[in-house]
């Protein structure tokens, strides 16, 4: 999940900046064709590519759903209220394992 992440944000800030070169080009008096047309190109490419890891990941999300629905107790069919739903499951767990941790650290002493 991390590495997917990884991607989209590295994805996303590819198109950022690809569209802040698309904003100086326009703004400069001096514009050529092959330039707009090569940056729609990487604009496009980048779309895509953004498209297909979203959809990788909210397939991987669905199928989490499907083979644990319990996991899902009265949480809606949006893939983003799934996705905080499992971040905040993970989050919790990691918080209890970290007193777990503590507790078996103490009965050491």
């Amino acid at each position: 999940m991390i590495d997917y992440e990884n991607q989209i944000e590295n994805l996303t800030r590819e198109r950022t900046n690809l569209l802040e070169e698309i904003q100086k080009n326009a703004s400069s008096s001096v514009q050529t064709t092959d330039n707009e047309k090569q940056t729609g190109d990487k604009l496009v490419k980048i779309n895509n590519k953004l498209k297909h890891v979203l959809q990788i990941f909210k397939d991987k999300i669905h199928r989490v759903v499907t083979e644990r629905p319990d996991l899902f107790p009265n949480i809606g069919e949006e893939t983003s209220e799934r996705l905080d739903h499992l971040i905040s499951t993970v989050e919790h767990q990691a918080t209890q394992i970290d007193l777990l941790q503590t507790e078996r650290n103490e009965l050491q002493k």
